[in-house]
């Protein structure tokens, strides 16, 4: 399976590891699985990510709007797109072809697009202490990944920053902040398996505007079964 290259090379750090504004992406589940029914609006928006989907979740009604939220309503669609020959990933709206199959392996041999869900968190500056006035956002997020329509996945905390700094400065804090991130769920009493890995600036969200505040993020990004089962009983 070639998916953890290309988690790791991109900005040159080992795979395991625990967002400023940020972004978080979590996709959705298996498609065609026996699964219990979502007992809220956003964990069945992360159980089967589509626009229409999620036009009913809401994440933290009372949190302030910011530059960020303004730029990308939340919850919203999202796709991240990943080229493991040239080990480039991009983001994109365009729904994937076919939703890949989490319950097996899954094949990077050609370009994979994988469905998502974003959502905003924000850092305090140059940093990876999340912001005390997302604490609300956090327990909802938390809540829906303890859903049970969600147990059994595990998933990718994948950090990204703007283009602002160095390359490898940007990779260090987005790797920073997807640990912050999911250690914060972990407080939370979120028991799935959580892979945390920074891509610095090589995915802008919005490449016209390499410093903009929509590329500041963190995405979750739902691993086929066989990548929970790797260290099983070693």
């Amino acid at each position: 399976m070639r998916l953890f290259p290309i988690l790791a090379v991109l900005c040159g750090l080992s795979v395991p590891s625990l967002a400023q504004q940020s972004e978080i992406f979590i996709p959705g589940a298996t498609p065609g699985a026996a699964v219990a029914v979502p007992g809220s609006a956003l964990a069945a928006c992360l159980l089967n990510p589509s626009a229409v989907a999620c036009a009913g979740a809401v994440l933290d009604p009372t949190a302030p709007r910011t530059e960020s939220t303004l730029a990308a309503p939340e919850p919203a669609f999202e796709v991240l797109k990943f080229d493991p020959d040239a080990n480039k990933v991009a983001v994109t709206t365009e729904p994937p072809v076919a939703p890949p199959d989490y319950s097996g392996t899954l094949s990077m041999q050609d370009i994979v697009a994988l469905p998502s869900v974003a959502v905003t968190i924000e850092f305090d500056f140059d940093s990876a202490t999340i912001r005390g006035h997302q604490v609300g956002k956090i327990v909802t997020l938390a809540g829906a990944l303890r859903d049970p329509a969600l147990q059994g996945a595990s998933f990718a905390v994948i950090g990204h920053t703007d283009a602002a700094g160095s390359t490898a400065y940007n990779c260090d804090l987005s790797n920073r902040r997807a640990i912050e991130v999911a250690r914060a769920l972990q407080l939370n009493a979120v028991v799935l398996p959580l892979l945390a890995v920074g891509f610095g600036e090589n995915a802008l969200k919005n490449p016209l505007d390499p410093r903009a505040a929509e590329n500041r993020r963190v995405a979750f990004l739902r691993l086929p079964a066989t990548a929970a089962a790797i260290c099983a009983g070693g």
